[in-house]
This record gives C-alpha cells, sequence and structure tokens, in this order.
C-alpha cells in the first residue's frame, strides 16, 4: 500500500506522461454528486495539457491542468472520494484506493497499441450562434444570460437551434433573396427566430418569413416578441395549414417541425404543389398508419405494441420520403438531434431539382408496398389520390 506521496512518485515511474491517452476516475464513495470524472490530452493556447471532465448529474465540469501536475490532481481528485483510476498509457495501470486512503497500484502491463498523445485543440464546437456571443432575441427568450453565455438548463435547445441553422445552411442557396418561407405549426418559434436571424440578419437575404399556429395566443405572443426583437418580415397567424394559400408564387421553402400526424402530409403536399425549393420537415406522432398496419408476416414485430408504433413511424416516413423524390424532389432523412434528447428525431429535407418524374412503375411499387400492410397515406392520397387496379404493372 502507498501514501498519496508515494502513490504519485510510483505511478510517474510505471507511465510515460507523454503517452497518457486517457484516464477515468470512477467508483465515487457517495452517491451524490460528482460520478465519474474524465481525463484527456489537450493543447490549450499552444500548450499541451489535460483537461478533467468530470460528469455531475447533466452537468460536465472542465478543469485544465499541466502535465507535471496531471498524476497528483488525479491522486488529489481520487483521495476526495473516488475509489478506482484507470490509466491508459504506454502501459496500463489501475489505482485503487481503500477506507484508510491508502492506494494500492495493479493491473500494470504494457500497452502494445501506445502511441504518443494527441493533444487536441481545446477547442467549442464552431457554431453558427456561438455561446458567449450576445444575441439579443437569444436572451429575451431565456436561452443566455446578460453576457450571451448560454444557460446550463437550456443547452439542448442551444445544440438542437445550432443543428437546425447547419442543415438550413447546406440548402440556402434554394432560397433566392426576397422570397417567402412558410413556417406550418410554428409553436413558440425557437427556431423560426433563428431562421430570421440566420437569413436576414447574417446572411442578408431579406426573406419574409410567416408562422401559422393553431393557438391563439401562441400567435399573439410570438408577434409580440417580434415587434420586441424588429423582426419587420416575420409575421404569425392563426391558422389551419389546411387554408393556406400559395403567396403571390414567392413560397421558396416550407418547414413543418413537429407538426401531429396528417398536419405533415398536408404540409408536405404545400410544398410539393407550390413547387418550393427546400422542404424541411421533422414529422410527429404519426397515428395514422399505426391505427391501419396490419401484415400477418410481420406479426413478430406488430403484435408489440412499442415495436407496431416505431415500425408505422418508419413506414410512414419512407413512404413520405419516395413521394417527395417521385415528385422531383432529392431527399435526404437524417437525424435531426440526439436520440436522447426525443425519440422524434428524424428530419426529412427536400430540394427540388427537377420536374415532377412519376412513372407507372416507381408509383406502383409504392402502392403495393401500402397494401402489403394494409394501409393508407394522407400524402400519398393527396398527390395521387387512388390508382386505378388496371394501371399496376405486375
Amino acid at each position: 500500500m502507498y501514501t498519496i506521496e508515494d502513490a504519485v512518485k510510483s505511478v510517474e515511474k510505471k507511465i510515460n506522461i507523454t503517452m497518457l491517452e486517457s484516464a477515468t476516475i470512477s467508483n465515487p464513495v457517495k452517491k451524490d454528486g460528482v460520478f465519474r470524472i474524465k481525463v484527456k490530452p489537450v493543447t490549450i493556447k499552444g500548450n499541451r495539457g489535460f483537461q478533467f471532465s468530470m460528469y455531475e448529474g447533466n452537468k460536465v465540469i472542465h478543469e485544465n491542468c499541466e502535465p507535471d501536475s496531471v498524476i497528483s490532481r488525479i491522486f488529489e481528485l481520487m483521495s476526495g472520494g473516488f475509489k478506482q483510476c484507470n490509466i491508459i498509457a504506454d502501459n496500463y495501470l489501475t489505482m485503487l484506493m481503500n477506507k484508510k486512503g491508502e492506494f494500492k497500484l495493479t493491473g500494470f502491463k504494457p500497452n502494445p497499441n501506445a502511441a504518443e498523445a494527441e493533444f487536441a485543440h481545446n477547442q467549442v464546437k464552431n457554431y453558427i450562434l456561438n455561446d458567449g456571443e450576445y444575441v439579443p432575441w437569444m436572451h429575451d427568450l431565456g436561452l443566455t444570460d446578460e453576457k450571451g453565455v448560454v444557460i446550463n438548463r437550456k443547452q439542448k435547445k442551444f445544440r438542437q437551434i445550432n443543428r437546425f441553422l447547419e442543415m438550413l445552411k447546406d440548402v440556402e442557396d434554394h432560397i433566392p433573396a426576397n422570397s417567402v418561407i412558410v413556417d406550418m405549426g410554428c409553436g413558440k418559434s425557437y427556431l423560426t427566430f433563428a431562421m430570421y436571424h440566420y437569413l436576414n440578419i447574417i446572411r442578408n437575404k431579406n426573406v419574409e418569413i410567416m408562422g401559422f399556429d393553431l393557438k391563439a395566443d401562441v400567435v399573439e405572443y410570438c408577434n409580440k416578441l417580434t415587434d420586441r426583437f424588429g423582426f419587420n418580415r416575420l409575421r404569425f397567424y392563426a391558422e389551419d395549414i389546411a387554408n393556406i394559400d400559395n403567396i403571390d408564387g414567392r413560397i421558396a421553402m416550407i418547414i413543418t417541425l413537429h407538426a401531429c400526424d396528417t398536419a405533415t402530409d398536408i404540409a408536405l403536399y404545400h410544398g410539393i404543389r407550390w413547387g418550393c425549393g427546400v422542404i424541411m420537415s421533422v414529422p410527429c406522432c404519426q397515428h395514422e398508419l399505426n391505427s391501419q398496419i396490419n401484415n400477418p408476416h410481420m406479426d413478430i414485430i406488430l403484435k408489440h405494441g412499442i415495436l407496431k408504433e416505431r415500425f408505422s413511424a418508419i413506414l410512414t416516413d419512407a413512404i413520405r420520403a419516395r413521394i417527395l423524390e417521385l415528385k422531383g424532389y432529392k431527399t435526404a432523412v437524417m437525424e435531426f438531434i440526439d436520440m436522447e434528447h426525443t425519440p422524434k428525431n428524424i428530419m426529412i429535407r427536400a430540394v427540388k431539382t427537377r420536374e415532377n418524374c412519376t412513372n407507372d412503375k416507381e408509383l406502383s411499387e409504392l402502392s403495393k408496398l401500402m397494401e402489403e400492410f394494409s394501409v393508407k397515406q394522407k400524402l400519398f392520397e393527396l398527390c395521387f389520390g387512388n390508382i386505378d387496379e388496371n394501371d399496376k404493372q405486375n
């Protein structure tokens, strides 16, 4: 057994700090508080060092350390209430601490895959909207403090907004200046405000954005925010999206984020029939197929409620994506945000690349797929109606 001073000296003799790949401090004495600490090499302002990431609940606290003191800092943290640390360097090594605060070194063996540690640059992700950059509307909505630093409990929303803007940036060339964007089922509109900020303040496209939602109180609230932010080309309306018509033929893009069930199909249909250059949709609550779906060959899946629900959602969005392709859109189905945040994390993004290219064979194949599962689908019916049996190809 070693005291802390002797343990530090022994470990420093057993491993090469320049080859320290990682260390994990775990097995806390107390159940609350920090439950794990990870150590990795980083470059800080051009100097090599190590970063300690301390995990407590949903928070991660970072601390940087000079190479000469990284081992002593590991033992200090262990003495504060951790029983174990695993190190990977030119050698593998495990440190254990007992109730008396004495240390045991074990598991020592050479690491055949060891290489000099890669000291990654300690930089935050280069977001479109950056943490620490003051943006008035983000502060007013409670996303950041008065210095522009993102509030801890709003980190997920902050990442979601930036993820959406990154996906928007990829297709912005298909959104002409002075055109119109329609947000169908806008809700409280964090993403709508972010889109306005990106396209009109950062990119200076001078687009007009119209948000529609059925809830009059939500629309009133959003319009008050719009006036406060000075977003004079953004307006919200309490209107059923089924009643929206093309505004002067200038609608270049529609977005629909978590419009429930077949409301997504109505929104997609509007985008298709108006020939919008860009369609971005995050579907939600795909109940339509779940209530119909039946296939005796798939009973192993469909007899379980949760699997039936997820399979129905996948089938629904696969049909929607295929219809968009048949209508001349280059279509991608991608992860919008991490699954840990919400299971409704799929985005369908479509860009108009050619005219309607539907042919009877492809349409028949899609129709047969739906027949195989005994379902009717709203967007299919809006776009194609019912296919006559005589038109189907075997």
